[in-house]
């Protein structure tokens, strides 16, 4: 529905009498170039825009002499003239029929203010939808932005990190804003401790100048964010090293809000780095044996939670032995040779596997859904991937590494039991690979194993997989 601006309708009307007509209309242009009809005033005016055939585009007269060109026509003759803007812009259409009267002298001053008159309101009405349109993408960025404050103080308050926002105002400058419950727990104190008190207080004496100079540079209007390692006192006296990272904030004309801070509790993160340690291996950076135990069982349970298999793959370094026992231990090439190894079971294993070293030379290895005929494949590529030179100082070394095998199976039960099971059978399959040699792997099934003859390089097998030679 077409909205009419105000005041139109009356112009219609007031335009009879002023023009001498006997119907009036007042069109506008549409963007689209269709006109719509928005005041028709007069006797049958509706005549004036729609005829027989559809709507009647309008046929403008020229603009010099109008009146005088028309002074011998008869009632009923139309005329169409352009309502511009301000700036000449056309906005629409006056379409009026004449009446019996003549017009006179003071027609072409008369419709000069009815098209005068009819544009500003034009104008007027546009004006006023543009600063509605305005006010509506106005709201909807308001609701937009409210949406993200909400978000932003979610993350404020259920950040695990320590979060403050410090005033850079003159008036109170240093003092904390808002602060979360991380930074409450970290600190000791209650949010109305900290609220409104200089934020530098909760800092160690000797350490407040780290960040003083900081402070000052951000209320000079430095964007710069700011970090520094220092210490704070808790309100139960301890005394807690933090990492402090501020980032100050300014509004549109550049004038310094505040500091948003984050604090990371670094005897925690130093609590964490000794825990991973203590799961690592120092030498190649693979778990240790004892986060080997830990990984297994999980994965025990996993399998049997999803229904799905796993399997254990025990390597150990063909001739390491020897080979160390001709080294001198200065020159750490055993140790750049097992770095070697590790990287190479990394390349060439997948992301989910889990690696650990257990041993001088030995390496586990616990892969998911596999069995059988996949744990073998995952072997074969292992001792391709080994078999490539490995050039150290110069020196180009050969290595092979023996497998034992050992694949899940058997109803979900103890998986601690099954796991410490997988993995002893895999280091029983070892055993056997290590008497043939050469890069050998065995295959140790836990469900239909049976002992294999003497001839047979496999200690224990699978019906179908026993007496074959796996090379």
């Amino acid at each position: 529905m077409t909205e009419v601006p105000a005041g139109l309708s009356q112009l219609a009307e007031d335009a009879l009498g002023l023009l001498g007509a006997v119907a009036v209309a007042v069109r506008r242009s549409a963007p689209d170039g269709v006109l719509e009809t928005l005041a028709l005033a007069g006797r049958n005016a509706e005549a004036l825009v729609t005829g027989a055939d559809g709507p009647i585009e309008p046929a403008p007269v020229s603009v010099r002499g109008r009146w005088r060109r028309r002074e011998h026509a008869g009632p009923g003759e139309l005329e169409s003239h352009p309502i511009t803007g301000a700036t000449g812009r056309r906005l629409g259409w006056l379409t009026f029929e004449r009446g019996p009267a003549d017009a006179g002298r003071l027609g072409e001053t008369a419709l000069r203010l009815v098209l005068a008159h009819a544009g500003a309101l034009l104008e007027a009405a546009e004006l006023a939808a543009r600063l509605s349109a305005q006010q509506e993408v106005s709201l909807q960025r308001l609701q937009e932005l409210r949406i993200v404050d909400q978000a932003l103080s979610v993350a404020f308050e259920e950040s695990v990190v320590g979060m403050v926002m410090i005033s850079l105002d003159p008036a109170d400058a240093g003092s904390c804003l808002r602060v979360n419950d991380a930074l409450c727990r970290l600190t000791g104190y209650t949010r109305e401790q900290l609220l409104g008190r200089p934020f530098e207080q909760v800092t160690l004496p000797e350490d407040r100048a780290l960040t003083a100079s900081a402070m000052r540079r951000a209320m000079a209007g430095r964007r710069t964010p700011f970090r520094a390692d220092k210490r704070y006192v808790r309100a139960d006296g301890g005394i807690r090293w933090v990492r402090v990272t501020a980032t100050p904030l300014f509004d549109d004309d550049d004038r310094p809000l505040y500091a948003l801070g984050q604090v990371e509790d670094l005897s925690r993160r130093e609590e964490r780095d000794v825990e991973l340690a203590a799961r690592l291996d120092p030498l190649t950076g693979l778990l240790n044996s004892a986060a080997l135990e830990e990984g297994l069982v999980e994965t025990v349970q996993r399998a049997h939670r999803i229904g799905t298999g796993c399997a254990v793959l025990f390597a150990e370094l063909d001739g390491w032995e020897e080979l160390a026992a001709g080294q001198d231990e200065s020159s750490g090439l055993a140790d750049q040779l097992q770095q070697a190894l590790a990287q190479r079971l990394q390349t060439t294993l997948r992301g989910s596997d889990v690696i650990s070293r257990v041993g001088d030379n030995q390496f586990v290895i616990i892969t998911e859904e596999v069995g059988p005929e996949q744990v073998e494949a995952v072997a074969r590529r292992l001792k391709q991937a080994l078999a490539a030179p490995e050039v150290i100082d110069g020196r180009e070394f050969s290595m092979s590494a023996n497998l034992g095998l050992s694949v899940l199976a058997g109803d979900p039960g103890d998986d601690a039991g099954q796991s410490a099971t997988l993995l002893a059978q895999a280091r029983t399959a070892l055993a056997q690979a290590r008497a043939v040699g050469g890069g050998s792997h065995v295959l140790y099934l836990s469900d239909g194993a049976q002992p294999a003859n003497g001839m047979s390089r496999t200690l224990y097998a699978h019906p179908e997989w026993r007496g074959r030679a796996l090379r």
